[in-house]
This record gives structure tokens, sequence and C-alpha cells, in this order.
């Protein structure tokens, strides 16, 4: 069997952008780096993918070790196929130089049953548009599915006594607006394969379809030297005097995190939740592991909080996230809570308040960006995220533990900046 030529992910990029495509193949060092933000983000995808297959236990994986090992899934699939078996996780299926894999593959007495599971809150366009894809050669490659489903996550679920996974997820039949694809999606792979022919790269404007739905691989390139770029913080103008009198503010800083499946009772799918804090010059706190400690390290927060005094915050909307679901969980704290929140600024919303930014750049103008900018000297940190601080949170407590001096250290530049910064304004 041939080596492919497009892959449900290249497929995507080309439907996007061809450019996206062409250079993917053709010019691949050309391609941004991806970013540990980035790898953070899809090792949650693949946590609720794993879970996703508890629904239909027993299934035999067939998921290539390597790249190189594509080929042989599809065998595999196709011998699984015809042996009967019920389950397959990863059925690999190639038609007309396009490969796909689906995430279960299952046997019912009505015929086969595809799902996709997406690690996410709602369904996009481009969710149906990849499904739609997967659908086209599976059918072609001569399986007949009776029903094809996406799986995606309820973010309402809440979790009670025990995990239940058929309230977590929701699966959402979407066979017939799969078919109404099917033409377009044959029309489509005709077009990036010629694409893909061509001597030079197809000529595209740059533009907001540079990072919606989701960045490309190459803003880099295209964007190269100009000044235009809507995902850049712009430089900031800070008033001349300051209007707030930073020493009579405790500074707090915090590692926030989502996650993205409930562990407690009572938590909810995708919440925010806090892994850490510092307060002003006081050892750094660390939320534990079980659910013991977690709602131990929420009450003593609060219930310790020095009374009649002011706070400064980075991100006050981030802290309102996970403050708004600590008062679901906890409703005896909300007294305390709504007394923190009527005490506390937050430096991004005192930027909007005063004219300098506006709601929709405030994701633009990261932490890191802003000490860079205003505070030079302080230099910034190796863990310059929260996404990459909760990514070494949640590594098993054996490696942690030589970690958390990197996480005491970006706690303390971070109060260092909400500080520097809360000055300047």
């Amino acid at each position: 069997m041939e080596k492919h030529i497009l892959s449900k992910s290249t497929f995507i990029k080309g439907y996007h952008c061809l450019k996206s495509l062409y250079l993917y193949k053709h010019r691949p060092f050309l391609r941004d780096k991806i970013t540990a933000e980035q790898k953070a983000k899809f090792s949650r995808g693949h946590s609720v993918g794993d879970l996703a297959h508890e629904l239909f236990p027993g299934g035999i994986d067939v998921s290539p070790k390597s790249p190189s090992q594509y080929q042989k899934s599809v065998v595999q699939t196709a011998q699984l196929i015809e042996q009967g078996a019920p389950v397959i996780y990863e059925a690999t299926f190639q038609y007309d130089g396009v490969l796909v894999m689906l995430d279960v593959l299952v046997k019912t007495e009505n015929g086969w049953e595809g799902y996709e599971v997406k690690s996410s809150k709602k369904l996009s366009e481009t969710y149906f548009m990849d499904a739609a894809l997967q659908f086209y050669v599976i059918e072609n490659s001569g399986l007949t599915l009776s029903k094809f489903f996406l799986i995606y996550v309820d973010e309402n679920y809440r979790l009670q006594e025990k995990f239940d996974l058929n309230q977590y997820f929701i699966l959402e039949n979407v066979t017939e607006q799969l078919r109404e694809r099917q033409d377009f999606i044959r029309e489509k792979i005709g077009e990036e394969k010629a694409v893909l022919q061509w001597k030079n790269s197809p000529k595209v404007e740059v533009g907001n379809h540079c990072f919606s739905p989701y960045k490309c691989d190459f803003t880099g390139y295209c964007w190269k030297n100009r000044t235009d770029h809507p995902d850049m913080a712009k430089p900031l103008i800070l008033p001349v005097q300051p209007s707030i009198d930073v020493d009579s503010l405790i500074p707090l800083s915090f590692i926030f995190a989502e996650q993205a499946i409930p562990v407690c009772r009572g938590e909810k799918a995708y919440r925010t939740i806090c892994l850490g804090y510092q307060m002003r010059d006081n050892e750094a706190v660390f939320n534990g592991e079980s659910c013991t400690e977690k709602s131990y390290f929420i009450q003593t927060f609060f219930r310790n909080l020095p009374q009649n005094q002011q706070f400064l915050l980075y991100d006050l909307r981030k802290f309102n996230h996970w403050i708004k679901e600590v008062e679901i969980q906890y409703p005896e704290l909300k007294e305390r809570i709504d007394h923190f929140t009527k005490n506390t600024l937050g430096i991004l919303e005192i930027l909007e308040e005063k004219g300098i930014i506006n709601p929709e750049q405030r994701n633009t103008y990261t932490l890191s960006w802003m000490a860079q900018e205003f505070l030079k000297p302080l230099v910034q940190p190796t863990i310059y995220s929260d996404i990459l601080a909760a990514e070494l949170y949640s590594r098993p407590t054996s490696e942690l533990f030589p970690d958390l001096a990197g996480l005491r250290d970006y706690l303390a530049w971070m109060q260092q900046c909400t500080s520097g910064l809360g000055r300047l304004l």
C-alpha cells in the first residue's frame, strides 16, 4: 500500500488555507516551533479521548507506533473488521491517498457505527468538516457506516458520588450532516491534491483566518515584518501620574489551570482550579492531590485572608472564574468571598477602565509581555505561563517535588510584576 498524501490534519489545514497545506508539505522548515503551551493543551485532549474509550470497553487498539506504520494499521483494521471485532480503537482507513483514524469503531446489530471524540465543550464547523472527511474515506474504503457520532463534553456536568461517563459525555448523531458534505469533501480533496503539485505555494493574503479557529503553524513566516499582526500586543501608553496607592495593597499571585475532568465531588467539568498562590512576601502555598487536601486549601485561603485590606491581582477575570465555582461548592464561604472580591483590584481591569486597552485585547497582554515592556529589570522566568506551570504541577508527586522551587520562583516573579505594574498605574 502506497503512503498517503493527505491525512485528517493536513486536509483541515488545506480547508482553512491552501498555502498552509502547501508549506507544511513542501517547506516544513518554515513552520513555527511548537510551544510547550501547545503541547500541554494536546495532552489534555488525549486524556479526554482515553476516557471516552471507557464508553466502549474491551476494544482493540490499532494505533500505529510510528508514522511509518500507518499503512500497517490500515491492514490490521481491515482484518479486525473481517473477523467481526466488536470494538476497535483508532481504526485506520485509507482511500485515494487520504488516511484517517477514527477514535472508536463499534459493531452493532444495525451495522458499524463511528465515534469521534472532541475534548471540547461544543462542536465547531472544523469538527464537522474533519468528521465528514472520516466518513468519506471510511465509506469509500468499502465499510458502510449506519451511524456516526461526535462525542464532546457536557460543560454543565458536575461530579456526584461517582463518575458517570454517560452524563459527562454528549453523543451527537451527525450522520445526516456528514452525508450532506460528501460532494464538498470529494471536490476539496481534489483541489488540495492539485495544489500540492504546484511548483510554488499559492498566493493567499494574510488575515484573521491565520488565527481562527486556531493559530496557523506558519504565522511567523507569513506575518514576518508586519506591524498589523492581530495577535500581537501593541505598545501601551500608561498614565504619567499613578492613581493607585500600591503600598496600601497586598499583591497576590496565582497559578490557575483548567480541569477538563472533575475528580472530586461537586466539581464541574472544565472548571478553573487554583494550583497555588503567594501573598505578599509569605511562602508560596500549593494545592494538594487528594480531595481532602483541595478542600483544606480553599477553606484555609479564605479563612486566613487579612481583614480590612485591599488586594492587587494581575487578571481579576481569571480569578473570578475560579471563585465562581468555589462559591457554589462552599456556600458557607460566601461572606468571606464577597468581602474579598469587593476589595480586590485587577491590573487588566484597571487598564480597561482607563481606556488603555479594550476587552478584546486583554488576552494579548500577558504578564510576561508587560514585564518585558515596562519592568525590564525583572527577568522572565523559565516557567512563563500558568499553562506551563499547570503542566509541571500535574506530574506525579515523585517528579514534582524537585520542581517546586521553580513554581515558587514563578509565583514570586508574578507577584513582583503585579506590584511593579500597579505602581505604574
